[in-house]
């Protein structure tokens, strides 16, 4: 393995580490010495790798962000129906609070630094803006094809995920407060709904 192989490896390993501490203390309440025992490596190696608890923080958020726009694309890839595209984009975001709970975790966290920590904004709003784009791509496909309403595509974008996010993190919170498989597929459907051209 070449150099730059090891250090990309190392640097996901110290990642996916700060992830799981995250996870299990909150973003206040863990040290760098939980994070170099949860990767098996010394402080002196994070150190080596990220500047300070700052650099490896940006790092995370970028890295539970990133994550969900792969799985986003590599499921859309291969589709060409607007209706089914976006019926992925609905059902992967809406699955990201169940199959990777850790991502609403470690966001929630870090909305709570927005207002002392400009690149803490600046990174969450840049992951917001590619769903956004994401979502608004699939809307622009289908209205050209006539299959979707002519809506304002960033509009409705903002809205779907809105809607995905405001639904994932009140089950987040409550898990008794209703039958998510129920309530994703009503919203799925007041979506699409919406948005579908019947004409």
């Amino acid at each position: 393995m070449s150099k730059p192989d090891v250090a990309a490896e190392r640097k996901d390993q110290i990642v996916r580490a700060t992830v799981d501490c995250i996870t299990k203390h909150g973003y206040h309440n863990f040290s760098m010495q939980d994070v170099a025992r949860s990767a098996g490596v010394s402080k002196g190696i994070i150190h080596y790798y990220f500047l300070n608890k700052d650099d490896l923080m940006m790092s995370v958020l970028d890295r539970v962000a990133g994550d969900i726009e792969k799985v986003l694309v590599a499921d859309m890839e291969a589709i060409e129906d607007p209706i089914k595209k976006l019926g992925i984009f609905v059902s992967v975001s809406f699955d990201v609070v169940r199959s990777t709970k850790e991502y609403y975790q470690v966001n929630m966290d870090f909305w709570t630094q927005i207002n002392q920590k400009k690149e803490v904004r600046q990174v969450i709003s840049r992951h917001y803006a590619k769903f956004r784009d994401t979502c608004r791509k699939v809307i622009e496909e289908g209205t050209a094809q006539g299959v979707f309403k002519k809506v304002d595509p960033v509009l409705y974008a903002s809205y779907i995920i809105s809607v995905i996010d405001g639904i994932s993190l009140q089950w987040l919170f409550d898990q008794t407060i209703f039958d998510y498989d129920e309530i994703v597929k009503a919203s799925s459907d007041l979506i699409m709904e919406g948005l579908i051209n019947k004409s």
